[in-house]
């Protein structure tokens, strides 16, 4: 049986030129998709806590209804909600719960932990009509509480807004969420510039 041997122009494979090249290609794409792909990641995450801030601002006004008496959601730093809040009855409406706690008052109807990544999630004013409107952060005290009555409407003598941002990506647009006095809650905006 005769051997055949092939010539090395029919070798398959790659050349350390070829794989260098391809390397290169490689890390230029990486380069500019990862900064994209991080802005989603961020978009997405603030979409989410948006979403979860609205889901418990619904299940506070929806409590207070269902059980004729007041419902307060607090957040568990004075600053910013992304560090959790509680939803809970509070019966005489004071945004604080009762010591010990009761079904009537203080009792946690909803717990929200802390958010993961750089988000922040403020109580802020919004400035006089005429649109555009302008945001500033709440300094009053009762920027970390919201306290909706027996029929729904909020305790406040005006709309109170949120601002949802994400300062360590500025190319993420943040939103603004509305509750107005009557109690009904809205996503006011979805561009506004973060601090």
């Amino acid at each position: 049986m005769a051997r055949v041997e092939q010539s090395s122009a029919q070798q398959s494979g790659f050349t350390l030129i070829e794989l260098m090249v391809t390397l290169t290609v490689l890390a230029i794409i990486l380069k500019l998709a990862i900064p994209s792909f991080s802005s989603l990641i961020a978009a997405n995450r603030m979409t989410s806590q948006t979403t979860q801030l609205m889901g418990a601002l619904n299940t506070a006004h929806s409590e207070a209804v269902r059980r004729a008496q007041p419902v307060t959601l607090r957040s568990n730093d004075d600053n910013n909600y992304s560090l959790g809040w509680k939803v809970f009855p509070d019966a005489n409406g004071d945004g604080s719960a009762a010591n010990p706690t009761d079904a009537a008052d203080g009792l946690p109807l909803l717990v929200a932990a802390a958010f993961s990544g750089t988000a922040a999630i403020k109580r802020v004013t919004r400035s006089n009509p005429p649109a555009p409107f302008t945001y500033t952060n709440a300094t009053d005290s009762a920027r970390m509480l919201l306290v909706f009555g027996s029929r729904g409407a909020i305790t406040s003598t005006s709309a109170a807004f949120f601002r949802v941002c994400d300062p360590s990506n500025p190319a993420v647009k943040g939103r603004i969420v509305q509750v107005n006095v009557v109690g009904k809650i809205s996503l006011d905006s979805t561009s506004e510039t973060c601090p």
